[in-house]
């Protein structure tokens, strides 16, 4: 990058003496595992010093669901200049580098599953965080769990480009285990009931990833599941309590800090491209005993071995405590 776009960056970061940091946080909907991303990245950034109304100003923003009101909130962090955009989750990235690029304004995204697939690794002032889960690893804890299983069904947003990279990878992964997967589109939350149901008698376990319209209407999942006795995966922890059988995937606090850390950095004067996409580590496995218990499942000994914890009797206890 010339000398001269470095200087633009870090005047567009890094405010005048005295005057408090502008950081827009944008996110594709209210759920749990986004919400513990925004909240993560805040206490970072109150870590490194930076203050809520001292030093930084936060525009919280949140979409509902709908690109072109992601793309208006993106409008209007750059009316209200803001100095650095964080971007929760694939739509609300999208949304914020199709406003933001060509700008010296820096965009931070998290929890995106392809950077790259999403088309957000194209430019000098983007940079973030991915949370691109172990499809392959769902899909044997699934085999373990149901011996015997051959069809899996998969509740997702086709609209939504993370969750169809990560079907499309499903079905790949599945050909070579020897399942079968069965798709269920839900373009909208009001969509995700009937969908959950046309599985029913279709499947012999249920999965989602990390779908933003289903997270939403995750408990449509829940009863559909629970009352027709199918196993239901989710790949979000935050889940757990909602109703998921079993919960895997990251700890999107955890999620949230790693992409503090990079807007902390380019609050400390480094710029996007030199900051390569971080990719979130650390995989967990949860399982719900008060859904098993009221489905009739028994979890199979293997599977409470590699448990990161359980919740039982409406708590949450991390295995070994």
């Amino acid at each position: 990058m010339k000398l001269a776009v470095v200087a633009l960056l870090m005047v567009c970061v890094v405010s005048a003496v005295g005057q408090p940091i502008v950081i827009g946080i944008t996110q594709i909907v209210d759920h749990p595992a986004l919400n513990a991303v925004r909240d993560g990245v805040i206490a970072v950034l109150s870590e490194a010093g930076y203050v809520e109304g001292e030093n930084v100003r936060y525009i919280l923003a949140n979409a509902q669901g709908d690109f072109s009101v992601a793309i208006a909130i993106a409008q209007n962090f750059q009316d209200q200049r803001v100095g650095l955009v964080i971007a929760i989750a694939t739509p609300t990235s999208q949304a914020a580098v199709q406003v933001f690029q060509g700008t010296a304004v820096p965009v931070v995204f998290a929890a995106v599953t392809d950077p790259v697939g999403a088309g957000l690794t194209l430019y000098p002032n983007v940079t973030g965080a991915s949370d691109l889960i172990d499809v392959a690893g769902d899909l044997a804890l699934l085999q373990t769990l149901i011996p015997g299983l051959r069809r899996v069904g998969i509740v997702y947003n086709p609209g939504e480009v993370n969750s169809a990279i990560l079907t499309k990878m499903a079905q790949e992964v599945a050909a070579g285990m020897g399942l079968t997967i069965v798709t269920a589109p839900a373009e909208h939350s009001a969509a995700v009931l009937p969908a959950a149901q046309s599985l029913v008698g279709r499947v012999d376990a249920i999965y989602a990833t990390t779908d933003n319209t289903v997270a939403t209407a995750l408990e449509a999942v829940v009863q559909v599941a629970t009352a027709a006795r199918i196993p239901f995966l989710m790949a979000d922890p935050t889940s757990l309590e909602r109703g998921a059988l079993v919960c895997t995937g990251f700890d999107y606090w955890d999620h949230g800090r790693l992409a503090g850390e990079i807007v902390v950095r380019l609050l400390e004067g480094a710029v996007p491209e030199e900051i390569p996409v971080a990719y979130q580590k650390g995989t967990q496995v949860w399982l719900n005993l008060d859904i098993a218990q009221a489905m009739g499942f028994a979890f199979p000994q293997a599977v409470l071995d590699q448990a990161t914890g359980i919740f039982v009797g409406g708590r949450r206890f991390v295995a070994g405590e």
